[in-house]
């Protein structure tokens, strides 16, 4: 049910806790208290009403109505005071119900500002690309891509085909990759052996990449060849910022991280009963 609701907000989402405490720690945020959630507030503090209301609740107004309303006070550097440590509610069982809907406010589900907020804060929301946006931004990519080997032919960059590229640790390179070229690797082809070695992508198998139309940018512009490195470097910025635009143009979410790890937490690579 609350998979539903994220997913039929203004930018679709899936949602699980992380347990990061951040919603607890957000300056200028209210957590608004009904009345009667207070005396179960109370008795989880094992305070009296009166007492808990000095000391952990505060009259303001709702910024959206104006309304006089109750809210949890904050304590020291914008924390709830009910926040134990850097994760821990003290109340959890009886936290207030504005507490217990977050991120499913219709804030965040009807306005695309409100859910960009919750999410810089919360990370445990996770966009999700409608199907439209994930056809048009599929096609927007191949398109870029086959822009991008033109250039590669153009300049000539030579590979020995020694595959160390593909062997990070031993290249002492990283491989990154925007998350809608993950979603696409993914799509593509959903399925590869575990990875050879720590960190390495699943679909170098055997000394040869098995994605080659599916590979991410990175691997389109690293080459070992110091004589085209300064043009292929300012190529690949060049397309990274196309496809940044796809995405904004297609409303497709944004994410910049591992590529291989990326994989891995779309089930590709995975292995049997190993960590996803």
């Amino acid at each position: 049910m609350k998979d539903e609701q994220g997913l039929s907000g203004v930018v679709p989402f899936r949602f699980e806790c992380k347990r990061s405490g951040n919603c607890c720690k957000v300056t200028g945020g209210y957590a608004w208290v009904e009345e009667h959630e207070v005396e179960p507030l109370a008795r989880a503090t094992g305070l009296e009403s009166a007492v808990f209301t000095e000391k952990h609740l505060r009259r303001v107004n709702d910024p959206a109505s104006g309304e006089l309303r109750t809210a949890l006070r904050d304590g020291e550097a914008s924390r709830c005071s009910l926040l134990e440590g850097s994760n821990h509610c003290s109340v959890y069982d009886a936290r207030p119900n504005h507490c217990k809907e977050f991120p499913y406010w219709p804030s965040v589900l009807k306005d695309r500002e409100a859910f960009e907020r919750a999410r810089a804060t919360c990370p445990g929301m996770e966009p999700v690309a409608s199907a439209a946006a994930r056809e048009r931004a599929f096609a927007g990519l191949k398109a870029i891509y086959r822009e991008v080997d033109e250039f590669i032919d153009k300049a000539s960059p030579v590979c020995i085909v020694r595959g160390k590229c593909c062997r990070f640790e031993e290249a002492d390179h990283r491989l990154y990759a925007t998350r809608l070229e993950a979603d696409y690797a993914a799509f593509c082809l959903p399925e590869a052996p575990a990875p050879e070695a720590a960190g390495r992508c699943p679909y170098h198998v055997k000394g040869r990449c098995t994605a080659r139309e599916a590979r991410p940018l990175g691997c389109r512009t690293y080459f070992c060849d110091t004589r085209t490195s300064t043009v292929l470097e300012e190529a690949h910025e060049h397309f990274l910022a196309r496809i940044r635009e796809l995405e904004v143009e297609t409303a497709y979410p944004h994410a910049y991280a591992s590529f291989p790890q990326q994989l891995l937490d779309r089930g590709v690579g995975a292995s049997a009963g190993g960590d996803s």
